[in-house]
């Protein structure tokens, strides 16, 4: 597959998941996957799915960049500044 095809599948979870993260933490309860925790019953479950969410568009933000090369090869960089890497 073609990486904008890729990038811009993943742009789109990462928005579900920055909207579905929204409306989680402006109304105090968060489910997923069959299981629902409210943040006074169940911080600790509210929060793993909120940082899951989190996790995926911070997934989703590496795949774009890659898609559109800004990731592509940045140890070159590194390379030049240190003669002695591989």
């Amino acid at each position: 597959m073609p990486p904008a095809f890729i990038a811009a599948v993943f742009g789109c979870l990462g928005l579900a998941a920055i909207r579905a993260s929204g409306k989680s933490i402006s109304s105090g309860t968060a489910s997923s996957g069959g299981w629902t925790c409210t943040l006074d019953d169940n911080p600790v479950g509210f929060c793993l799915i909120i940082s899951m969410r989190a996790a995926i568009v911070g997934f989703a933000i590496a795949e774009i960049l890659y898609g559109v090369r800004a990731g592509r090869r940045p140890h070159r960089a590194h390379q030049a500044r240190a003669a002695f890497l591989p």
